[in-house]
C-alpha cells in the first residue's frame, strides 16, 4: 500500500492533449483497498481519461499516480510489470476474434505469468466459470452474444490476479437486455472485496454497489461521498441538475 494507506493514490494531476483541450484540472484522488469508487458525470467531463490515467495509459501532462507502494509517474518504474496488477475492462470488449473464449484468457497467463499450458487452461476456465461461462470456453468471440463478450474480458482481466479492477463503461456498447448479466458480475467482484474503479451511466449499480461515489464536470471532482447521500442530498448544483436528467 501507499505510505497513506491507499492502494491507488492520484495528486494533482492535469492532462491536456491541447491548449484548447484541458481534460483534467488538478485531480487528487485516493482509493484504499476493498472500495469500490464510482465515477459518474456528463459525457466529456474526463472520466474516462482520469481512468486511463490510474496505470498510466495516457500519461499526465502534470501530477503523480501512485499506485500499491509505487510511484507510476517516475520514469525509472518498470509500467510493465506495474500493470500486471492493475486488471482493466473497456467499452469495447477488445478479444482477439481468431482466437477462443478460452485462448484469449491463457494468453497472456502463459505470455506475461509464464504459467505453463495446463495451470493458464485451469485458471482460465476456472474465470470462465465464475462469470458462468464455463461451458463456452471453446467458442469464438462471433458466436457469443455482446454481454457474453463483456464477461469474457472481465475474466481475462481477473486471471491476471490484479489488486485493482478499472472499468470503463462497460456496458454502454450492449443491448439493454445484456446490461444486467455484466453488472451481475461486477456486483459479485464488489462483494467478495475486489477494489473496484468504475466508470459509468448505470446509476442504480452506482447507488447499491458502490462504496463511494465520485461526481465529475469539465475535469474536476466536484463532489464525493458515500454513494445514497449524494443521490438523496447533492450538495453541488451541478450535481443536483445532473441528477435531475439522468434519475
Amino acid at each position: 500500500m501507499n505510505g497513506d494507506g491507499s492502494l491507488l493514490r492520484l495528486d494533482d494531476v492535469h492532462k491536456w492533449f491541447t491548449d484548447d483541450l484541458y481534460v483534467l484540472r488538478g485531480v487528487d484522488l485516493a482509493v484504499r483497498p476493498g472500495e469500490v469508487v464510482v465515477v459518474i458525470g456528463p459525457s466529456g467531463s474526463g472520466k474516462s481519461t482520469l481512468l486511463r490515467t490510474m496505470n498510466l495509459l495516457e500519461e499526465p501532462t502534470e501530477g503523480r499516480v501512485f499506485f500499491d507502494g509505487v510511484e507510476l509517474t517516475d520514469v525509472r518504474t518498470n509500467l510493465n510489470r506495474v500493470r500486471q496488477e492493475i486488471g482493466i475492462v473497456f467499452q469495447q470488449f477488445n478479444l482477439f476474434p481468431h482466437k477462443t473464449a478460452l485462448e484469449n484468457i491463457t494468453l497472456a497467463l502463459t505470455k506475461v505469468r509464464k504459467l505453463s499450458p495446463r495451470e493458464a487452461r485451469e485458471t482460465a476456465l476456472e474465470q470462465l466459470s465464475l462469470v458462468g461461462l464455463g461451458d463456452r470456453g471453446d467458442a469464438y468471440p462471433g458466436r457469443l452474444s455482446g454481454g457474453q463478450q463483456q464477461r469474457v474480458a472481465i475474466a481475462r482481466a481477473l486471471a491476471m490476479r490484479p489488486k485493482l479492477m478499472l472499468f470503463d463503461e462497460v456496458t454502454s456498447a450492449l443491448d439493454p437486455e445484456l446490461v444486467k448479466e455484466v453488472l451481475e458480475v461486477m456486483q459479485r467482484l464488489a462483494s467478495e472485496g475486489m477494489t473496484m474503479v468504475v466508470v459509468t451511466h448505470e446509476m442504480g449499480f452506482a447507488r447499491e454497489v458502490g462504496t463511494r461515489l465520485v461526481f465529475m464536470d469539465d475535469g474536476v471532482v466536484l463532489e464525493e461521498g458515500e454513494p445514497r447521500q449524494l443521490f438523496d442530498r447533492p450538495e453541488h448544483p451541478r450535481l443536483r441538475e445532473f441528477l435531475a436528467h439522468v434519475l
